[in-house]
């Protein structure tokens, strides 16, 4: 865990929206290539099925043999990206059957892309909900693949960053929770659950459901990469210098780390102590950067400062 200046924040922004252009483009191509389907109803189920399997492809992006019209296609699916509340119910609804329908991995893992890349927008988060589409989605953490189980967390990365979506996914956090402890230490996949967990975790509404899950929370923080993390300069972040967003997340971690602390019935032997020790132990050099930011010139830190010198 880092400070993040405002220009990697434009920079993650950037990509964002880029993500977000192939994904309205993809969406776009799938419509137009069905539509062509359907005026050649005179076509053998071979065809169609080899036709289908052109469709997964282009709606992802990429080239099929014999297409020499990717820079117009291109051109215009930048174009199409610049409204994104033009897209349309039965689009996501088209996208979200073929993942039900195919069994094949590269097609799944296809797919999940193009879902995870429209859920960058609100109004497809919405409507992806509504289509049923998180349980589509979410399903596919059970592939045997792993890469497919990587497609479908980065989806619910996206999907997640909606607090009516985080009520439906619920269910899903035990299964994320054993994924994350079961899978190889630094692991895409384990990455992509943690982000998953992040934005859950936003607010205290199912912080009681990952509580058994925190002594391997402080293990991660310690033994994993700095994608993982908390660097050795970590205190350091929480100081009046640290551009405010990132210090409210940062005492936000802290306070609901502290409260499910406490939540936790009997006693636990954290297999990691040097990390709740430097931040809950009494007296240590996080208690004066606290009482430090009780000056702070902000309702909301104070609020989180607050609540983590609290009993």
């Amino acid at each position: 865990m880092g400070a993040v200046d405002e220009g990697t924040w434009a920079l993650r922004l950037a990509v964002g929206l880029l993500s977000g252009a192939v994904g309205l483009y993809a969406l776009y191509k799938l419509t137009t290539l069905n539509q062509q389907q359907e005026e050649q109803m005179g076509r053998g189920s071979g065809d169609r099925q080899i036709e289908k399997q052109n469709l997964v492809h282009r709606v992802s992006g990429l080239k099929v043999a014999g297409d020499n019209r990717g820079v117009a296609d291109t051109q215009q699916g930048l174009v199409l990206a610049k409204s994104p509340d033009g897209l349309e119910k039965q689009h996501l609804q088209m996208v979200l059957g073929l993942l039900q329908g195919s069994s094949d991995s590269c097609t799944r893992e296809l797919i999940l892309v193009t879902v995870g890349n429209s859920a960058a927008f609100t109004s497809n988060q919405d409507l992806i909900r509504s289509l049923g589409g998180l349980s589509v989605v979410a399903n596919c953490l059970s592939d045997e693949v792993v890469s497919v189980k990587v497609k479908a967390m980065n989806a619910l990365n996206n999907l997640s960053m909606n607090v009516a979506n985080q009520e439906e996914l619920k269910i899903w956090i035990p299964q994320i929770l054993e994924i994350i402890e079961a899978t190889t230490l630094n692991s895409e996949l384990q990455v992509a659950g943690l982000r998953v967990l992040t934005n859950i975790s936003v607010t205290n509404n199912y912080h009681h459901m990952m509580t058994n899950s925190i002594p391997h929370f402080l293990k991660l923080l310690v033994e994993g990469t700095e994608s993982i993390k908390a660097p050795l300069s970590f205190l350091l972040l929480f100081d009046s210098c640290v551009n405010k967003e990132v210090l409210l997340r940062l005492l936000i971690f802290v306070a609901n780390l502290k409260e499910n602390l406490n939540l936790l019935q009997g006693s636990v032997q954290y297999e990691v102590e040097s990390l709740h020790s430097v931040l809950f132990g009494n007296p240590t050099p996080f208690s004066h950067k606290l009482a430090m930011l009780m000056l702070y010139q902000d309702n909301e830190v104070k609020q989180q400062v607050a609540r983590i010198i609290s009993d």
